[in-house]
């Protein structure tokens, strides 16, 4: 259908509204940003979760896993570097001086006192 000044209608439309966007993947990209901000909050949410809010600070961080079972880890954060240390087998020998003495106090918890010189 033709308008009295002879533009059809379409052709007027598209004149209001230019179209500037010559690629149909642009959307993607934001869709790509979005996604990235969720995983990222989804992980600081199962971090809070699991009691691990400790590995998302500043501080210096040392986490027993398994404590006293054949499978315990130590996982520790200095920094911005984070360590897994798994038991081992292999029993060590040497030659050393003694630091101080462990002690396990009655209400269980362990207790280390370091020699004093």
């Amino acid at each position: 259908m033709r308008s009295p000044s002879g533009i059809s209608f379409l052709g007027r439309q598209s004149q209001l509204v230019p179209d500037n966007s010559t690629d149909p993947m642009e959307a993607m990209s934001s869709l790509f940003d979005v996604a990235v901000l969720i995983a990222v909050g989804f992980l600081i949410v199962a971090l809070s979760g699991f009691g691990l809010e400790e590995l998302l600070s500043s501080d210096d961080v040392t986490i027993v896993k398994n404590p006293g079972e054949v499978d315990m880890e130590l996982i520790r954060k200095e920094g911005r570097t984070v360590e897994r240390l798994k038991t081992q087998d292999v029993a060590g020998e040497g030659i050393g001086t003694a630091i101080g003495t462990v002690f396990r106090l009655d209400d269980g918890s362990i207790i280390w006192v370091p020699t004093s010189e």
